[in-house]
């Protein structure tokens, strides 16, 4: 059967159109491609506690607190080294420090250092234990301090302080228990009251070691 040239022409605009369907898909596939690999989403990091590596770095505590040339030493701790802490259900003992030198102890040297310490439990109601006696010692000890301490709740959660103690070397500390894990860290001073991280600096790394919590 011999078609007519309209028959033709409708074929040929069929054909070309079931051609261009294919195209238009492939680009618009290109195009999504394209545009998620150039817009990666933000890099994010996370703790191990089986290593205690992971939950800061020297890296992000020198941008927070505007220094350099810093060091970290992770220590996994054991649990039956602190009495008290496995009968408690404790499962991991984390300690992580940062700081430029060490004495001749081999200790961080006060004044130029932060202490971070996380503790696992087997469940939630274990930390906020250990909190709640840490919240009741801090609150005696800055009402017998007076003028040189002094206390702040709820800086990272409901379960949360800072505190910082202006006499000693002690510095600011920070605690707070996120799920089923007790931190605290503090940023020690020196005898003229140089400090690595102040307050809000020493918030501003808490902050971030909560953001790495798995």
């Amino acid at each position: 059967m011999i078609s007519s040239p309209q028959e033709d022409v409708g074929i040929q605009k069929n054909s070309c159109s079931w051609r261009i369907i294919p195209m238009i898909f492939f680009l618009i596939a290109s195009l999504w491609t394209s545009c998620t690999s150039e817009t990666p989403g933000p890099e994010t990091f996370s703790g191990v506690f089986e290593s205690c590596e992971g939950f800061t770095d020297t890296g992000m505590v020198e941008d927070l607190t505007e220094t350099s040339g810093l060091i970290q030493r992770v220590r996994i701790l054991e649990i039956d080294s602190i009495p008290g802490l496995a009968e408690s259900g404790a499962v991991n003992n984390c300690l992580v420090e940062v700081f430029r030198t060490l004495d001749g102890n081999n200790e961080p040297v006060q004044g130029s250092s932060l202490s971070l310490s996380l503790v696992r439990f087997e469940t939630r109601e274990q930390p906020l234990l250990l909190y709640n006696s840490a919240l009741a010692s801090a609150l005696i000890t800055t009402e017998q301090m007076g003028d040189l301490a002094n206390i702040q709740q709820e800086v990272l959660g409901p379960d949360s302080y800072l505190m910082n103690v202006k006499t000693g070397g002690i510095g600011a500390i920070i605690v707070y228990v996120s799920d089923a894990v007790f931190v605290s860290m503090s940023s020690t001073t020196d005898s003229r009251g140089n400090t690595l991280a102040d307050e809000g600096q020493l918030l501003d790394v808490a902050q971030n070691v909560q953001s790495r919590l798995p």
